[in-house]
């Protein structure tokens, strides 16, 4: 089974930039993480480029199927909920997924 990155970016007013980074890493990451075949997270922050996303992270899932399940599940819809409650008016976001094809 191939695994499977699935690819968030964001952007974040420059007076909420602390507290999105203090709850990405303490809270919204590891409750990804608790979701059966999600198999690790990490956040990066552009340093080049011209993309309007200072940070991306990046969580890799064990199968298609899992991320596929993972995409209708109840675990990423109440994400998403807590995601908005927090940043959602200071923050703006771009998904997208990749399946491995090497090797």
């Amino acid at each position: 089974m191939a695994t499977v990155l699935f690819v968030v970016k964001a952007s974040i007013t420059p007076d909420q930039e602390a507290a999105f980074n203090r709850w990405y890493d303490t809270e919204h990451c590891p409750e990804l993480l608790q979701f059966k075949g999600a198999l690790s997270a990490r956040r990066y922050k552009a340093i080049m480029g011209e993309d309007r996303y200072q940070y991306m992270a990046v969580y890799e899932f064990e199968s298609e199927e899992t991320f596929q399940r993972f995409l209708t599940s109840e675990h990423l819809a109440t994400l998403k909920k807590k995601y908005d409650a927090a940043f959602g008016r200071v923050s703006e976001r771009a998904r997208s997924a990749y399946v491995q094809v090497f090797p």
